[in-house]
């Protein structure tokens, strides 16, 4: 329709992949038994940190919703390959608790795990030690993107990662979004304004002027943005 007739302005031609069927089932009962008895040799059990809010740890749906089933996505990990990563279960249980609990899951109760699912525990800097430009106020030269910024999330460390990296390379001329600008401006203004107590994810609830700040306006708005930077050629505008 007009939405994506209004997007594709943005590149002369768009590659249609080819696109895989994507099946789901559910974790329930069993499961729930199964990981619940073997919970006590989790790395998540230990009470270290804060765990990701909008991305719950299978063993923390098991503690905050007991008894209840819990969605599945089975994703194909390529074109050419038998090998699905089950989306909806990741945990850091016991490799052998983790098989038992997968062959649990209708239509995975011959499945052979290839690699167990694990917990990662990382630290983080005080974002409101950064700049708008990610650079740290203490070290000059020296940006930083992603979770050590306290952030969680693929789109938001690649928003981060575009800032800081543009701003690493040509420091001469910063490149600086802001809350009214664009979604990358109100995350870098929460976290070097406010801070985080846990792995911060984006919402567009969180910006003031998000009826403005739509996908089908991005170019207009961020072209001048990209072109005073360097990151946008004379070209494209």
């Amino acid at each position: 329709g007009a939405f994506a007739k209004r997007l594709s302005q943005v590149e002369s031609a768009v590659r249609t992949l080819k696109e895989v069927q994507l099946t789901s089932t559910v974790w329930g009962r069993h499961g729930f038994t199964v990981s619940q008895d073997g919970a006590h040799l989790s790395a998540a059990e230990d009470g270290a940190g804060n765990g990701p809010r909008y991305c719950p740890s299978l063993e923390s749906k098991f503690q905050r919703f007991p008894g209840r089933t819990h969605l599945v996505w089975l994703e194909p990990e390529g074109l050419h390959t038998d090998v699905v990563y089950p989306n909806g279960i990741s945990n850091s249980l016991e490799p052998d608790v983790q098989q038992q609990m997968l062959r649990t899951i209708p239509g995975l109760e011959q499945a052979r795990m290839l690699q167990p699912g694990y917990g990662v525990e990382y630290d983080y800097i005080d974002p409101r030690e950064l700049k708008m430009t990610l650079e740290t106020r203490r070290v000059k030269g020296l940006y930083l993107a992603g979770q050590i910024n306290g952030t969680t999330g693929y789109e938001e460390a690649g928003a981060q990662g575009i800032v800081a990296g543009a701003n690493a390379a040509v420091p001469k001329a910063p490149l600086e979004v802001s809350r009214a600008d664009g979604m990358i401006g109100v995350l870098i203004d929460d976290l070097t304004r406010r801070g985080t107590t846990e792995p911060y994810r984006m919402f567009s609830s969180r910006a003031e002027f998000r009826l403005s700040l739509r996908p089908d306006n991005a170019d207009l708005r961020l072209t001048p943005l990209g072109l005073a930077c360097g990151l946008v050629t004379a070209a494209r505008s």
